[in-house]
């Protein structure tokens, strides 16, 4: 199961703005109905981030902890600044029918 960290996650700084003014893509929605019942008990403002279907790429890369350094010297020479490299979870055995933990 993926293990994340949400105060870890990348978020935009407007976030909590606009989210008070509903203003929330309908995919994110439709994105919970499909794959909520896998994900542990989160709060109504962590479904609706992390459920958010507005996406600019790829914004998940899963690797082996041994080659973090690695990793991130290649995103680095590939001119990926710092800020949008960041690590927020890691994977574990499965527990239960769980197959996302929100800490």
């Amino acid at each position: 199961q993926a293990v994340i960290e949400f105060d870890k996650v990348p978020k935009l700084k407007e976030v909590d703005e606009y989210l008070a003014q509903n203003c929330v893509p309908g995919g994110t929605h439709r994105n919970w109905t499909s794959y909520g019942h896998k994900i542990d008990t989160i709060d109504e403002r962590q479904k609706l981030i992390l459920a958010d279907p507005q996406t600019s790429g790829g914004l998940l890369v899963a690797i082996d902890i041994s080659y973090e350094k690695e990793f991130e010297a290649l995103l680095k020479a590939n001119g990926i600044p710092d800020e949008n490299c960041v690590s927020f979870g890691w994977l574990e055995t499965r527990e239960g029918t769980t197959f996302v933990k929100v800490k």
